[in-house]
């Protein structure tokens, strides 16, 4: 069976474990659901590509600028991204060859489960040290994706183990994801790494039944960040319509309430806050269906498509012009570099163990799945609120 045979039989594949783990039921409610690709995703199945031709033929990203691939044109923007992750596995395997690295890697592991498919941007075996790296690059910058407990990549990672039997002659698995665009502390690669006895038992305990209730005929709808890509979004799901149902009902207890939100409980309060989140989950997600059907030549009431909003860039050859008309003062001062730069330096993670420091940034709330420890009321005295969130006499 072809890759795109596969795809089209098989909804529990890798890519959608995270929606389908959450949410059992969304499989059954998206079935005959077409959901078009949008302009993000175009983007970063071009991106992916223009990195796999660069991995297995030996170039740089910048040799494809100007290239049209799956419809886009390879821009100095996207080579920049790309070249960040080419750069990137390059270093981490200097001794890399056929024998041990794969590139964009599909595997389908009936022997796991009929449905069990995916394929994988990277993947370097280890023998010597009885490890694997399997790579996954990301291209959007909307959703900052953390490789801890990812269950997409721990998906990936037991198909890996499986197609190329390695389950018993390898220990780890290196998780890493690298995703250029999107700004987070720890860079734009971030890896994690679990045993293969931590990820059998996952697979075992989590992931195939989750599998099995999921492929069935699941009844539990459960809404959350997930719902972004789910194709029933918009048409046939019940969570969502009664989540939205519960929102209208705290809206009327808060607009009927001098004081607005302090009408609510406290279980109230954390109620709403969610339902905001999947609002806002929701929000993005009708922002990319209207600009497939505007930019399709339909008209969508309030919205409009327009220029996006880009900072100015220089041309080739700017630089050597500037020195030369203003000298130095066209050049920026060298400034000391980050911590997270300074550890990607030999011996760097020492160095900034010693040095480096995380300053009291004050407290904040996030949601209860955020992977920080919660500040207890014992030691909250010790911290400030972020933000703007004291009294003009606290900040005195």
């Amino acid at each position: 069976m072809t890759e795109p045979e596969l795809k089209a039989h098989s909804p529990l594949g890798a890519s959608g474990s995270y929606r389908w783990m959450a949410c059992p039921a969304s499989i059954r409610f998206s079935e005959g659901v077409e959901d078009p690709e949008s302009e993000h995703a175009a983007l970063g199945t071009a991106a992916h590509e223009v990195g796999d031709r660069c991995l297995t033929g030996h170039m740089d990203a910048w040799e494809m600028i100007g290239e049209e691939v799956y419809g886009r044109t390879v821009d100095k923007e996207m080579a920049i991204a790309v070249q960040t992750y080419l750069d990137g596995v390059r270093q981490r395997h200097p001794d890399r060859d056929q024998s041990n690295f794969f590139v964009e890697r599909r595997f389908h592991c009936p022997t796991i489960h009929g449905l069990f498919y995916g394929t994988s941007d990277a993947i370097f075996v280890d023998q010597k040290n009885r490890e694997v790296s399997v790579w996954d690059y990301k291209h959007g910058a909307g959703i900052i994706v953390d490789p801890r407990n990812n269950p997409q990549m721990m998906y990936y990672a037991c198909g890996v183990l499986e197609e190329l039997d390695l389950w018993d002659s390898i220990d780890t698995v290196n998780l890493l994801i690298c995703q250029p665009r999107g700004f987070h502390a720890m860079g734009p690669i971030r890896d994690w790494s679990i045993s293969v006895d931590a990820l059998l038992d996952w697979l075992e305990s989590e992931l195939l039944p989750a599998m099995d209730t999921a492929g069935g005929d699941a009844t539990t709808v459960v809404s959350g960040e997930h719902c972004r890509f789910c194709p029933a979004r918009y048409t046939s799901c019940p969570a969502l319509k009664q989540d939205m149902e519960r929102m209208k009902e705290l809206m009327a207890k808060i607009e009927g309430f001098e004081g607005g939100v302090e009408a609510l409980t406290n279980e109230e309060v954390g109620e709403f806050l969610g339902l905001f989140d999947l609002a806002k989950t929701l929000k993005k997600s009708a922002e990319d269906t209207a600009f497939i059907r505007l930019q399709s030549g339909h008209s969508v009431p309030g919205r409009k498509l327009a220029p996006a909003r880009v900072f100015r860039k220089w041309k080739d050859g700017a630089e050597e012009a500037a020195v030369e008309k203003f000298g130095d003062r066209a050049l920026t001062t060298p400034a000391f570099r980050s911590p997270a730069d300074v550890e990607k330096l030999a011996e760097g993670r020492d160095f900034t163990r010693r040095w480096a420091f995380k300053p009291d940034a004050g407290l904040t709330v996030v949601a209860g799945s955020d992977s920080r420890p919660a500040v207890n009321s014992e030691t909250k005295s010790m911290f400030k609120p972020a933000g703007k969130r004291g009294s003009k006499k606290e900040a005195k």
